[in-house]
This record gives structure tokens, sequence and C-alpha cells, in this order.
């Protein structure tokens, strides 16, 4: 690993103290995924958005960086295309957590996680995945819902929830817990671009421009 490096190669862009833990903890991450650590949020975030090689996470350690003075630039940097945004180090009982998803961040990592388990979850997020569970897409989707109340939205959404087919409420309900496209293809045991043409399907149907939208849609309405 070789800090604030750029190739093509990399996936995931590391925001953390300039530490021995976070030097190590990155190095041990890339024997999995390809890493870079960077020190610099605003760098790394403009290095980021200017990328169009393919996806990048931006794996930020909220330990070290006060996300809510970051949320503007996190939400340009998602504008591009394949940038995915996930926090680490999230506090468990933290009553942010909710405003983080509906401002666009892909993944939650807690401060008591596994190293497994976050590598499962970049990985996931690498696939173009979600790594936020179920409970907080929920919390998120009903707190959005509620800032932009009318009377129709739960009787809309019922319709819309009854025109999805079978298939398409199983990936949706897939989607939620962060499933990659080809995670529900060997699942279903279907193609992974049968499961793309569904997605695009689900995304016509109940009006989400992307798949953190169609989360929330799903953790709310399924």
């Amino acid at each position: 690993m070789q800090e604030s490096s750029t190739t093509p190669e990399e996936r995931v862009y590391l925001i953390g103290r300039p530490t021995v833990q976070s030097r190590c903890f990155a190095d041990r991450l890339s024997e999995h995924i390809s890493v870079s650590l960077h020190v610099d949020a605003h760098e790394a975030l403009s290095i980021v958005s200017l990328r169009r090689d393919g996806t990048s996470v931006l794996l930020i350690d909220a330990s070290y960086v006060e996300i809510g003075s970051l949320l503007e630039e996190i939400a340009a940097a998602n504008q591009a295309e394949g940038v995915l945004t996930a926090l680490m180090n999230v506090n468990r009982h933290a009553a942010d957590a909710r405003d983080y998803v509906t401002r666009g961040i892909r993944g939650l990592f807690y401060e008591d996680d596994s190293f497994d388990l976050v590598v499962k979850g970049v990985r996931a997020l690498v696939g173009g995945g979600v790594w936020i569970s179920r409970e907080t897409l929920f919390e998120a989707a009903v707190g959005r819902t509620h800032e932009t109340h009318n009377g129709t939205n739960g009787f809309t959404n019922g319709v819309i929830a009854h025109k999805l087919t079978r298939r398409e409420k199983e990936i949706i309900g897939l989607i939620c817990i962060g499933a990659t496209n080809k995670e529900i293809a060997d699942k279903l045991f279907i193609s992974p671009n049968t499961v793309k043409t569904h997605v695009y399907k689900i995304y016509k149907k109940i009006d989400a421009p992307n798949r953190m939208q169609a989360a929330l849609w799903g953790a709310q309405n399924l």
C-alpha cells in the first residue's frame, strides 16, 4: 500500500489519522482489497470526484473527520458515477446515523464491528451494494416520509408495492440488506444481466433514482 497513491487499480480510499494504527489497518485491508490511505479528506474527495474508471469507495473514519462539515462535499462526490461513501468507527447509538443515510452515505461500520465484517461490507460496496442495517434504512425512510408527508403517500406506496412482481419484491428485499447484483444473481439462480433488467424495472416502478433510494423505499414498504 502506498499512501495517497492514485493508481487505476485502487478502489478504496481510506480517510483516517496519520497513525501507526491507521496504516496497519489499511495494510491489513489491502490484503483483501486495493486501498490507499489519505489524511486529508478534502484531497481524497477531490481525487475520487475526478476518477472515471470504475467503482470507488470513500471509507471515512468518523472518529477522525467531522462528518457534518463534509456532507456537502460528500454529496457532490457521490454525484460522480461509481463513487460510494461509507463511514467507519461510527457510534452504534449515534442519533445522526439516519441523517447520514438520507445524505447519500452507502455504508456504516460501527466501532465494535469485527475486521472480517468490515472486509465483507467493503467488498459489497465495491460491488455496488449497500451496507446499512435494515433498521437504519427504515428509520431513514420513515424520517424522510414525515418530512415530506402528504395524505396520499402511504396509499400510493401501497399501490406501487402491489404492482411489483414476486421476483421484483425478492430483489428489492435483497437490495435492502446490501446484496450486490452478482450476489442476487447467485442467490436467485439467474444471470447478472437479468438482475440488472429487474433492478431497472424496479427503479421505474417506485420512481427511485438509485440503489440507495430503492433500499430506503423497500425498507419502508416491504
